[in-house]
């Protein structure tokens, strides 16, 4: 294999209680995607042969599984685990203000701790129902949903209930979060072009009326408003490979088009994730800032909500309203 054996490991976030949750909590469940535990050969393989066997019922081949460790040595490893872990204890907190009691736990999709295994700790406790909350603002059937659905089906054989919050993409704490993280990478000045990213997901989804593209334009514009924007576009990043279409125009070709006009200024606000992670550090501040530089112009980026008060805030008002 052509990469070197890797040895650095990356923690794992605890769960936020001790193995068996109290028994008269109700349990609270954030779900991220996840990311490659140990940053080895080893751990990155398990972490995309778990994705892959999901979508396609393949293995990761060589060159991938070399690709996606470069990735992560060139931005330092990806502190998506940790950012989880720090949201999921500040949520505790909060809730913990309140006269209810309330037990977080963090489950991941394609790394440890699954999904699956939180939902059947979190059961020990005994507790009629529970709310889970999918950390991705912008809902699909191959997100948000797909999260809800592995909730449902590690809850089968036990006799408890989930709650999903409704969608909260345009909720005022999260409008007001962003619109706050924008004005602050913004200049002085109108010529500043504010590129609006999301993750791109198969464009199969335009054939189920999946609200995912729907709502991000919808988020995109109010904050375009709020903001008084001159010059602004809708972007897809990230993009899988394969051979099916996927969901665009890209960030490079947004950016490229906008050059092509003259603008030499921009600001991408990806407002589709919650975190720092691997999407963000590689695609957006090496991968897409290399482009920038190549071509002769400014490219930033917003900060990320990450564990912001406004984020913990909106997931106390999230968790209190379903749980209540």
């Amino acid at each position: 294999m052509g990469a070197k054996k890797r040895t650095r490991k990356r923690t794992q976030p605890s769960q936020a209680r001790a193995p068996k949750p109290p028994a008269d909590a109700t349990p609270v469940l954030l779900m991220a995607y996840g990311s490659a535990p140990a940053h080895t050969e080893d751990g990155v393989r398990a972490y995309l042969d778990h994705i892959l066997n999901h979508y396609r019922g393949a293995t990761a081949t060589d060159v991938e599984v070399a690709d996606l460790l470069a990735r992560y040595e060139a931005i330092g490893s990806s502190p998506l685990y940790d950012v989880t872990g720090r949201v999921a204890r500040a949520l505790q907190e909060a809730l913990d203000r309140g006269s209810k009691p309330y037990d977080v736990r963090v489950g991941m999709k394609h790394s440890p701790p699954f999904i699956a295994d939180a939902v059947n700790v979190a059961s020990e406790g005994g507790a009629a129902s529970g709310v889970a909350i999918a950390l991705a603002p912008f809902r699909s059937r191959l997100t948000s949903e797909a999260y809800y659905k592995e909730v449902r089906e590690a809850s089968a054989a036990h006799a408890m209930e989930w709650v999903y919050p409704p969608d909260w993409h345009r909720h005022p704490r999260f409008l007001a979060l962003w619109e706050r993280l924008i004005s602050d990478a913004l200049r002085d000045g109108e010529d500043t072009v504010v590129v609006f990213t999301n993750h791109s997901l198969p464009a199969r989804i335009l054939q189920w009326n999946d609200p995912y593209p729907e709502q991000f334009a919808a988020t995109a514009g109010e904050l375009a408003d709020r903001l008084g924007l001159h010059k602004w576009s809708l972007a897809f990043q990230s993009a899988g490979g394969g051979d099916q279409a996927w969901l665009g125009p890209s960030l490079f070709e947004v950016i490229g088009d906008w050059i092509s006009q003259g603008a030499k200024d921009f600001v991408v606000a990806p407002i589709g994730f919650l975190a720092d992670h691997l999407e963000v550090r590689y695609d957006i501040d090496l991968d897409a800032m290399k482009m920038a530089k190549e071509l002769g112009v400014t490219l930033r980026r917003t900060e990320m909500p990450n564990d912001e008060p406004e984020i913990v805030d909106l997931l106390t008002d999230l968790v209190r309203a379903a749980g209540d």
